[in-house]
């Protein structure tokens, strides 16, 4: 049997929110609690996982290059995008919430990137001018992104349908806890050494992520309560609690990276050619 309660989404807007409960035998059929939890009864809901997944992208792309002349050669790109879908991804976390409201999925996509810019650069050398200038070569790439979105998960079977790895916050959209940004800048510096007219040495050292930016990839993102605590203190998860965290959450480590991507990197080579 479904039932209607009224949730909060993280801006403290109100609204109703689908509840399931399973039906229990006699003339009165009693009242759900808030968050059903994960039921002894062997009864759920059906959710709906098919291929009718719709998304939408547009996007501007403004790309410049200048080709190797003079010793210098560099490119510039630039992506303004826009990705909207429902779910396209055959996971559990992105099944559905509620089979019986597709339209609550569609929000932004977990690829979605407003922004992104790459920015690559050569220099080389002379080749036959002076031996300590000779045949150096110093390449760069930066890349700069915008944050990604994730969606704020409640940690528990909120809405009683017997499948709680997909529950969200309260009336939360999907994918609207903003990560972070992403920073790199790769630096690659070589020289190339004739041994005879036919074998070259190659001596290479590349730096990745040169200035140690700490880029976090994915968050922690399970709230670890029914609704959001500000806006309704006896929510399950919220009731009895007496410190609260980042929105308000009760769950410490809501927000906090649970993966980077690679620190530092320098690497060292010998290329031999012949």
């Amino acid at each position: 049997v479904q039932q209607v309660v009224t949730a909060h989404d993280s801006k403290g807007n109100s609204g109703p929110k689908n509840e399931y409960c399973p039906i229990v035998p006699g003339p009165i059929q009693p009242p759900c609690p808030f968050d059903p939890g994960v039921r002894t009864f062997p009864i759920a809901i059906y959710f709906e996982a098919t291929s009718r997944w719709d998304s939408q992208y547009d996007g501007l792309l403004i790309n410049v290059n200048k080709r190797l002349s003079h010793n210098f050669a560099y490119g510039i790109s630039y992506t303004w995008s826009k990705s909207i879908d429902d779910g396209p991804n055959p996971s559990f976390v992105l099944i559905p919430q509620d089979s019986r409201h597709f339209d609550r999925e569609r929000a932004v996509s977990a690829d979605h990137t407003p922004h992104r810019f790459v920015a690559n650069a050569i220099l080389t050398g002379p080749t036959k001018k002076q031996f300590l200038i000779n045949d150096w070569e110093l390449s760069t790439i930066v890349s700069l992104e915008a944050p990604h979105y994730f969606t704020k998960f409640a940690g528990s079977d909120v809405n009683g349908d017997v499948f709680g790895n997909n529950d969200r916050v309260g009336l939360e959209p999907r994918n609207t806890f903003k990560g972070d940004s992403y920073q790199s800048v790769d630096v690659r510096v070589s020289r190339e050494f004739p041994v005879t007219e036919r074998f070259h040495i190659q001596g290479i050292a590349e730096a990745f992520n040169l200035l140690n930016t700490v880029n976090v990839r994915f968050f922690n993102t399970v709230y670890g309560a029914a609704d959001f605590c500000p806006f309704n203190a006896t929510a399950p998860g919220c009731a009895g609690v007496t410190q609260f965290f980042r929105e308000g959450s009760p769950n410490a480590s809501y927000g906090t990276p649970r993966a980077v991507f690679n620190p530092r990197q320098i690497q060292f080579a010998l290329r031999l050619t012949w």
